[in-house]
C-alpha cells in the first residue's frame, strides 16, 4: 500500500556523514612540536569565574585563561569557511582548541596563527601548531582580513572521531622554469595533535568548501546536483550519482549518508519524502510506501494524504514526524526510524503541530535514550526506547529550542524571549535564565564557556548538586 505524505527535511548542525577513504599530497600546512613543556596552568593562572553558577557545572572553573591568552575558538569544518560566530567550536574530543593571531612583522605578507590543543582536564598544552596563510600575490590586498575561524576548524575524521582541520596557504615564487605557485593545504589532526592526513591543491579551487568526515565536498563533474568528495590524506575521490532537486546536505546516517528529496503529488494531495543513497543514487525508501501511525491513518481519505518531517537523531537513526496533509493543523505523531530502511523503531508521543520547520532541533542524551524534540512552536521530551512521553510544552510557555542534553540532569536551550537557559530535564523546571553563553560539552565530563572575560573549563556534575549563588 502507498501512503500519501507531505515532507519537510530538517537539517541539524550536528549532522555527521561517513565517507570512504581519500588521497593526499606531500605539502605540510602547519608546523608543530610537543608543547607539554608549557605545562598545566596553576589553579588560578587565569581569571576567576565571577558569574552565577551554571546549573550542571561545578561552581568553580577547573582552569581558565584570559581572553588575550586564549584567543578565539575555531570554526566548524562542515560549513563554508566564512568564520561565522555561530559556527564556533572550542572542543575537539577531550581537548580544547584555541587560536591566536600572531603580530605581523613589518613588511611581512600573509597571516600566521598559533593553535594550542589543551587537555580539558588539566589545561596542559598537548600540541602547538603554527598555521601560515600566504597572501595572494595577484591581489592588491593581502590576507590581513582573514580570520582564525576560516583557517582552523573542528570536524570529524573518516571514522567519525573528532578532528581539527587546518587550512593553510603556501606561496612558492617562480624559480627558473618553475612557475609561481599558490597552494591550498588541508591537514587534519586528532585531539592529541597527531597528524591524520594532509592534501595540497593548486590555486584556490577548494578554498571555503565544507569538509565532512575528512573529505572536501565539491561540485561534481556533471551538470546536475551531483557532488564529489575529495579526500584529505590517502585514498580516492568519490562521486555521487544524485541529480535534480535533491538536498545533498541533508545527511542522517553513516556511510555516504541518506539524502532527502521530495516528490509532489496532486491526486491525492501529497509530497513524498524520498530517502536516497547519496553515493549511488539508489532509492532506499519513501514515505509514500511507509505505513503511518494508526492515529494518522484514521484521519486519511481518498483526497488527503499525510505530511512528514525528518530531523537527525544519532548516526543511523532519525526522528520522523507524521501528520495529516491539510491546510489546518490536526496534530501529528513522532516516531524514530532506521535511516537506511525507513523501518519504524519506536512510536513516540503525539505533537500539537503538523510539520517541522528549518529551525527545528533535537537534543539527545549521551546514551541515546532520551530526546527533546522541537516541532514548529513547541518541544516534547520522550524516551526513545519505549516512546513514553516525559513532558511537553504547555500553552503560553516560551518556545524551547533544545541545544544540549549532556546527561547531567539539565537541558540547555534557547528560549524565544529569555535567551540561553538551563532547565531541569525531568520536568522542564526553569533553573536559570540570563546565561551569558551556553556551555559546549566534551565527551569526558567537561564543559567550556568562552565568555567575554575569559575562557573557562568546568567539570560537569548533576544539577541537584549545583551550588546556588
Amino acid at each position: 500500500m502507498k501512503w500519501q505524505t507531505r515532507s519537510t527535511a530538517v537539517l541539524g548542525a550536528a549532522l555527521v556523514m561517513g565517507l570512504v577513504a581519500g588521497c593526499g599530497g606531500p605539502d605540510a600546512p602547519a608546523t608543530g612540536d610537543r608543547a607539554g613543556k608549557e605545562g598545566a596552568p596553576t589553579a588560578r593562572k587565569g581569571p576567576a569565574w565571577t558569574g552565577k553558577a551554571i546549573p550542571g557545572l561545578a561552581a568553580e572553573a577547573s582552569w581558565s585563561l584570559s581572553s588575550e591568552e586564549a584567543g578565539s575558538c575555531p570554526g566548524y569544518a562542515g560549513t563554508v569557511s566564512n568564520g561565522r560566530a555561530e559556527d564556533e567550536r572550542c572542543v575537539v574530543g577531550d581537548a580544547s582548541a584555541l587560536v591566536v593571531e600572531e603580530p605581523r612583522k613589518e613588511g611581512a605578507t600573509g597571516t600566521r596563527f598559533t593553535v594550542r590543543l589543551r587537555d580539558l582536564k588539566t589545561g596542559t598544552v598537548r600540541k602547538k601548531l603554527t598555521v601560515r596563510v600566504a597572501a595572494d600575490p595577484g591581489d592588491t590586498a593581502d590576507s590581513a582580513g582573514t580570520t582564525a575561524a576560516e583557517h582552523v576548524q573542528v570536524g570529524e575524521w573518516k571514522d567519525g572521531s573528532p578532528a581539527l582541520l587546518v587550512r593553510s596557504r603556501v606561496h612558492t615564487p617562480a624559480d627558473g622554469l618553475e612557475k609561481e605557485r599558490l597552494r591550498s593545504v588541508f591537514t587534519m589532526y586528532d585531539p592529541s595533535g597527531r597528524k591524520l592526513g594532509s592534501s595540497a591543491f593548486d590555486d584556490d579551487a577548494y578554498d571555503g568548501l565544507p569538509v565532512r568526515r575528512g573529505y572536501l565536498v565539491a561540485d561534481g563533474d556533471g551538470d546536475g546536483d551531483d557532488r564529489k568528495y575529495v579526500p584529505i590524506g590517502a585514498g580516492k575521490t568519490v562521486g555521487t550519482a544524485l541529480k535534480g532537486e535533491t538536498e545533498l546536505g541533508t545527511r542522517i546516517d553513516a556511510g555516504f549518508g541518506v539524502s532527502i528529496s521530495s516528490d509532489v503529488s496532486y491526486q491525492p494531495s501529497a509530497e513524498w519524502l524520498v530517502a536516497t543513497d547519496a553515493r549511488t543514487g539508489k532509492k532506499l525508501w519513501s514515505t509514500e510506501e511507509l505505513e503511518p501511525p494508526a492515529a494518522i491513518r484514521e484521519q486519511l481519505d481518498e483526497e488527503t494524504g499525510t505530511s512528514s518531517w525528518i530531523a537527525p537523531l544519532q548516526e543511523g537513526r532519525a526522528v520522523l514526524g507524521w501528520s495529516v496533509y491539510a491546510e489546518e493543523s490536526r496534530g501529528g505523531v513522532l516516531t524514530i526510524i532506521d535511516a537506511k530502511t525507513g523501518r519504524r523503531l519506536t512510536e513516540g508521543p503525539a505533537s500539537d503541530y503538523s510539520t517541522g520547520t528549518d529551525d527545528d532541533a533535537a537534543a539527545v542524551s549521551p546514551d541515546g535514550r532520551t530526546v527533546v524534540t522541537q516541532y514548529g512552536e513547541g518541544a516534547v521530551a520522550w524516551d526513545t526506547g519505549s516512546g513514553k512521553e516525559l513532558w511537553r510544552q504547555a500553552e503560553g510557555e516560551q518556545n524551547i529550542r533544545p541545544v544540549a542534553l549532556p546527561g547531567n540532569g539539565v537541558l540547555y536551550a534557547e528560549l524565544d524571549e529569555s535567551g540561553p537557559a538551563a532547565l531541569r530535564m525531568r520536568d522542564k523546571k526553569l533553573l536559570r535564565t540570563g546565561i551569558e553563553k551556553l556551555p559546549e560539552f566534551s565527551r569526558n565530563g567537561y564543559a567550556v564557556v568562552n565568555a567575554g572575560n575569559g575562557f573557562f573549563v568546568f567539570a560537569t556534575q548533576h544539577a541537584e548538586r549545583t551550588p546556588r549563588t
